[in-house]
């Protein structure tokens, strides 16, 4: 490992005194929206205006004219419907002119209407883009709310991502959210969606990233304005759900000089949460008995979310910048549960068990990043980042038990206890990154990366005795853990004709120490790992292409599953962590083919040491535990497919649709469990443009789970609609929004399983309508912060 880490950091210093022709490139973009404009023209002109050379921009934006001798160039740069733009140039000084900005010819639209817009959906060979800008209302809505109606993408009740039937990590301008999805979820409804210009979709991430990212990506590149000054939008919005007020506010502010930029973007997201649920479980002890169960979970929670960072452009070539991302959270609510208990086949109630906690958590992380960026004079980078993160978070309950018999009296004294679990995390990294192009169809990159996470968990559990406070020594304890990993990669990608190819091979090592100084206990492990990747792409005609892909990951264990804290949902129910956890290795192979806007993708995933939330039932003390371990293994066929249907001028239709072939084969609850079954989930969005100024959307899901482990689950579906009116040219916008109209999303399922026998429905009560206005001010046309990523993205997403 050493070796390669050296040889890898020697071919980066190499690499930058390699010579190439003389190249000049740029990027051409909208002056109006920020978005790349694709197919425009770049000709290179003497300075007598006759043509030497020239390009065409891709998908992206980018032209790149190739073999060109030193000296003094005109670069006249045009497409139909913009005026043209005239630039002198030296090569090769000028090597990398950055964007270029094109304006709509006023002329031409006097006498020509342009009804067009960018594609909604762009394949490039390890990634689909989602041009949501003019395509997907965004005004009025979170990006939350805006990742639920794009293509293959599926939002949870609790926020986690999915991305055609794959877990999915969420990054933002190229850098990871770094936080468990909760937080993601809450950060994410804290940012205004008008803010988002296009979303990534990467479903077989390369060895570019971490072996950790097993998950897809989704990666929301934040719009990026066009001249220098200032600018800016408030957003505030109230709502309603069935029980209680919600609301949200926020900002965005941006500032850009010559030699400056620094940006800012705050959230803030009030809600209420109110879930029933039901349950019923058999309990084969001595005397079988069944348990009739009704909980109300009531909570409210506040979330504040900032973001905030600046870049100095030291030199055209150099750029150091700083990066801040912030969360804090509180939460508080009650939970009342009754069981009625009888003998099982028996309506008569023998007891009555009411339980009545009061619980809350905190949260809090922040991430500091320092990055440093190069350009060479042959067009390589050098891309340095430094970073620190720190986690604390904090959850606490108080549980009193009562106990009555069949005439409602109380039959014995109550019992209480309560516990709090306080967690420290300290995340540090040093990663470099290289991209050397040889050529407008050959790159090379290369990098490495060295980090230590640790750890520090306590938990306190105290039981209420003659009225005081007593340590319950057998359930507290002490947890620290720290991880170290290192890796190296290197990525090599060619053009060749309609082809184009990519391979990739990461190799990482991991070492870990754990302690409980509590029950003095350690164990220590270390295990290395490659991870090769691979790309084929073939661009049958102009839109359309086929995209074959290959990745090996691993995906180690949240660092609250390997805590043994217990959380408890009621007397009965309870989840902790399991410090033996071992990661799980997941191979994907991945076909796509997309023509014009349509695409449909089949992929294999076959995962080994699976991690899986294995249900053990205590028939003695009625008590059921629910703990991760390594299981055994799975594997998914996956197809989905996606489908615009414009239906008419002002009306257009969406169709996504997936399902999966699933097979596990695991030992649960000290059982074999095999089990082959199908899961789905289709999506229509309705997108209407009533006026210029007035649009609307719905969206309608269904949703099979099929299995969670041994749980069986049963349909879910659900309706979302929102409506968007603009004034004073579109700077302030009025939206209404409703989330579950129906109130319909419920969660039924059973578990039949070695010897737990059980029905749940739990009922989140998710409708909620919200009204919210924006108002921007400013220039509307100030360029925003440069995307780069940082290099804890895998650590920090496991802190949830």
């Amino acid at each position: 490992m050493k070796r390669l880490f050296f040889f890898i950091t020697a071919l980066i210093v190499c690499m930058f005194t390699v010579n190439a022709q003389h190249q000049l490139t740029g990027t051409v973009t909208d002056s109006a929206d920020g978005s790349p404009v694709p197919y425009a023209t770049s000709a290179l002109l003497h300075p007598d205006s006759s043509v030497i050379k020239g390009a065409v921009t891709n998908l992206e934006g980018i032209f790149v004219i190739e073999n060109i001798a030193a000296g003094n160039y005109l670069l006249q740069v045009s497409f139909i419907g913009y005026e043209k733009v005239f630039l002198t140039v030296n090569v090769p000084a000028q090597s990398d002119l950055g964007e270029i900005f094109l304006s709509e010819d006023v002329n031409l639209l006097g006498e020509v209407v342009v009804t067009g817009r960018r594609a909604l959906v762009v394949q490039q060979l390890d990634r689909i883009v989602v041009n949501v800008s003019g395509n997907i209302i965004t005004s009025g809505l979170s990006v939350q709310d805006v990742l639920k109606q794009l293509p293959g993408l599926v939002v949870d009740q609790n926020g986690s991502v999915s991305l055609n039937g794959r877990p999915a990590t969420v990054y933002i301008d190229g850098r990871p959210t770094r936080l468990p999805a909760e937080q993601v979820a809450q950060m994410l409804t804290g940012m205004m969606g008008d803010v988002v210009d296009r979303v990534e979709l990467i479903d077989n991430p390369s060895s570019r990233y971490e072996a950790g990212m097993s998950n897809a990506i989704v990666n929301i590149r934040l719009k990026r304005d066009a001249s220098l000054g200032i600018n800016g939008s408030v957003q505030a919005g109230i709502g309603f759900t069935d029980f209680d007020i919600a609301s949200r506010s926020g900002f965005n502010l941006n500032y850009r000089s010559k030699k400056i930029n620094v940006f800012s973007n705050y959230g803030y997201y009030s809600t209420p949460d109110y879930t029933s649920i039901y349950q019923k479980r058999n309990f084969g002890s001595m005397i079988p008995v069944t348990y009739d169960q009704n909980t109300q979970w009531d909570s409210k929670s506040s979330r504040h979310t900032l973001r905030a960072g600046g870049d100095w452009f030291i030199t055209p070539k150099q750029t150091i910048g700083f990066l801040f991302n912030g969360t804090h959270s509180n939460s508080k609510g009650d939970i009342i549960a009754q069981a009625d208990i009888s003998q099982t086949g028996s309506s008569i109630i023998d007891s009555t068990e009411r339980s009545d906690s009061r619980l809350g958590s905190t949260f809090s992380s922040q991430m500091y990043n320092l990055n440093y960026r190069l350009t060479g004079d042959k067009d390589e980078t050098l891309t340095v980042d430094a970073d620190y993160g720190r986690v604390y978070a904090d959850n606490w309950q108080d549980m009193r038990r009562r106990y009555y018999n069949a005439e409602g009296s109380e039959q014995r004294l109550s019992t209480e206890f309560q516990y709090s679990g306080p967690r420290k995390i300290d995340i540090l990294s040093l990663k470099a990154d290289f991209v050397k192009p040889f050529s407008e169809k050959s790159n090379l990159e290369a990098g490495f990366k060295t980090g230590q996470t640790g750890t520090d968990n306590e938990i306190l559990y105290e039981n209420r005795i003659n009225g005081l406070w007593e340590v319950d020594n057998n359930q507290s304890n002490q947890f620290k853990y720290t991880e170290k990993i290192s890796a190296v990669y290197t990525i090599y990608s060619h053009k060749f004709g309609k082809f184009s190819a990519m391979a990739g091979l990461r190799a990482e090592h991991t070492s870990i120490n754990g302690e409980s100084p509590t029950m003095d206990t350690t164990f220590t492990r270390s295990y290395p790992g490659l991870f090769p990747s691979a790309y084929l792409q073939y661009q049958i005609s102009e839109r359309q292409g086929l995209n074959l892909s290959y990745s090996r990951k691993i995906n180690r264990p949240d660092f609250s599953q390997l805590n043994p804290f217990r959380i408890y949902a009621d007397p009965f129910t309870f989840a902790s962590g399991n410090p033996d956890l071992n990661p799980q290795y997941i191979n994907t192979i991945a076909l796509r083919y997309n023509i014009r806007d349509y695409s449909a993708n089949l992929s294999y995933t076959g995962t080994n040491d699976v991690i899986h939330r294995d249900f053990v039932q205590n028939d003695e003390d009625q008590t059921l535990s629910v703990i991760p371990k390594n299981t055994g293994k799975s594997q998914d066929l996956n197809l989905s497919i996606y489908v615009p249907i414009p239906i008419v001028k002002w009306y257009s239709l969406n169709v996504f649709t997936n399902a999966s072939y699933c097979t596990v084969d695991a030992r649960l609850s000290g059982e074999r469990f095999q089990k082959k079954y199908i899961k789905a989930y289709t999506g229509l969005q309705h997108a209407f443009t009533l006026l210029p100024t007035l649009r609307a959307n719905m969206q309608m899901m269904w949703y099979k789970p099929g299995w969670w482990g041994t749980f069986q689950v049963d349909d879910v579906l659900t309706m979302n609609a929102q409506i968007e009116k603009t004034f004073f040219d579109k700077r302030l916008s009025l939206s209404l929004s409703c989330n579950d109209i129906f109130n319909s999303v419920k969660y039924s399922g059973k578990i039949m399983f070695g010897n737990i026998n059980q029905i749940m429905n739990e009922h989140p009560n998710q409708r909620q309508t919200m009204l919210t206005a924006r108002y921007s001010f400013g220039s509307q046309q100030i360029r925003g912060a440069r995307s780069r990523s940082v290099g804890i993205e895998d650590e920090m997403g496991r802190t949830q």
